[in-house]
């Protein structure tokens, strides 16, 4: 069975990030762990479109805005695709988790995120690439090129789960 294409997306308030805690149960990969929003790309779907559609089964947002970060190629061949999402603070009461989807949704501060239960990529972004996730959150906007260059082909961990 060939794997499956993702999106992902960092979705970020001025002083927060949103994560997505998945179920716990024992088959599946990284299970009761928290991580980022975004899951598997249906067949006939851009990674635009399974993005937008995962964000809203997911956390019932409509994800309008969002800017390309990162493509990379899973161990298996798959096709990933990272993306980063700005929102206001007053957006942060808009996101909601969706009908069958995971155990919860919460807002957290970096600190708070790495004291907590995270997927193996999630972990490495937010601690190896913590300054460039602060320098979003920060200013809005995407960094330049050359900085996201120094990002390694290793975040294909983000989407280790498959889905």
């Amino acid at each position: 069975m060939k794997p499956k294409n993702g999106a992902k997306v960092l979705i970020m308030s001025p002083d927060r990030i949103l994560l997505f805690h998945r179920d716990s149960i024992p088959t599946i990969t990284s299970p009761d762990c928290w991580q980022l929003v975004g899951g598997g790309i249906e067949k006939g779907e851009t990674p635009e479109e399974g993005l937008i559609r995962e964000v809203k089964e997911e956390v019932c947002f409509d994800l309008k805005k969002f800017d390309f970060i990162k493509k990379v190629v899973g161990q298996l061949g798959e096709q990933k695709w990272f993306y980063v999402a700005f929102v206001d603070k007053s957006d942060e009461t808009k996101f909601k988790l969706g009908p069958d989807e995971g155990q919860e949704i919460g807002w957290f501060t970096i600190d708070e995120a790495l004291a907590i239960n995270l997927t193996s990529g999630t972990r490495i972004l937010l601690s190896e690439y913590r300054d460039l996730v602060e320098e979003m959150m920060r200013t809005k906007s995407v960094p330049s090129i050359e900085k996201i260059s120094l990002i390694p082909d290793k975040l294909k961990t983000l989407f280790e789960t498959g889905e």
